[in-house]
């Protein structure tokens, strides 16, 4: 029951907002990837994230909820006061039995997990598109999924991480699925691949590099938009990708398919951490690629 002892960190909870949009320098929210990326009622989903973690930091957990438009405003999911006001207390002085009680609660407010210890999932309800016209439910909604990102060492509110997924719901004929990966070019100024050591990526201090993501065929799909008017449109997605580091700068912290490479100039100094390029098909399917990288050498300290 550790997850109702930070329930309450939702209330007033706000984001922080970075200088650079690219850089990783405090705790972060990446990515969140639904599967299946489109589903139809009745479904399950299952639910992961890419959360960055600075170096030093410990993650307590997140928490997740989950709930459809009706329930939902510009700020995500909006819980019940009745359990808002349950949950104020933190349910320390509560017995198992009123845990439990409260837990459930909470799952029939919208929560769907709290990782480490409830993998998040949702059953879409058999109701999602009541009400809608044959032409609506293929269209469908979009359900909200909220993730708050808990810190373990966080002294008030203002620490936690905040972010919001929009999950198509619909009965479309050709529903959306998630891009993937299938590998990484990494090359000098040269054109020479760069040689992956104990795990990382090799480079030398303030040099540019090129890396390239490879997408496997079925990440580009063919399907079918029905407008706002009911007509069929035939259409081709368009990926896109983000980009974020622990060091070095960018070229571009956007790249869009078919020309998803970017120039990455590594520090001029010592340096050991990530690069990280997150796709999006602009439907709501998404993929991420964590790319490690460093400079290390006998006589050369590295940031950690």
């Amino acid at each position: 029951m550790r997850a109702l002892l930070l329930l309450p960190w939702l209330a007033g909870c706000a984001a922080e907002t970075l200088s650079q949009s690219w850089q990783l320098d405090r705790l972060r929210i990446l990515a969140v990837q639904a599967e299946p990326a489109e589903p139809q009622p009745g479904d399950t989903v299952a639910f992961r994230s890419l959360v960055y973690v600075p170096y030093g930091q410990t993650l307590a957990g997140v928490l997740w909820f989950a709930c459809l438009p009706s329930s939902a405003d510009d700020f995500g999911c909006q819980l019940d006061p009745a359990v808002t006001d349950a949950l104020a207390g933190g349910g320390e002085d509560l017995s198992p039995e009123e845990q439990a009680a409260l837990f459930q609660q909470a799952k029939e407010a919208g929560l769907i997990g709290f990782e480490p210890i409830l993998s998040p999932s949702w059953q879409v309800p058999e109701d999602a598109l009541e009400g809608l016209t044959e032409a609506e439910q293929v269209e469908g909604v979009s359900a909200t999924i909220n993730l708050t990102a808990l810190p373990e060492d966080a002294e008030d509110d203002g620490d936690v991480e905040i972010a919001y997924k929009r999950l198509p719901i619909s009965r479309a004929t050709t529903p959306n699925h998630n891009p993937a990966f299938n590998g990484l070019l990494f090359e000098d100024a040269r054109g020479d691949a760069v040689e992956q050591v104990e795990g990382y990526f090799r480079v030398a201090q303030g040099q540019t590099y090129t890396i390239t993501p490879l997408l496997t065929a079925g990440s580009i799909e063919d399907y079918v938009y029905v407008t706002s008017a009911g007509v069929a449109e035939d259409r081709t997605e368009e990926p896109f990708a983000t980009w974020y580091a622990e060091g070095g700068s960018f070229d571009q912290t956007f790249s869009l398919h078919p020309y998803l490479d970017v120039e990455w100039t590594s520090p001029d100094k010592g340096f050991e951490g990530l690069v990280v390029a997150v796709l999006r098909d602009r439907r709501g399917g998404m993929a991420w690629l964590s790319i490690p990288i460093s400079t290390a050498s006998p006589d050369s300290p590295t940031t950690r």
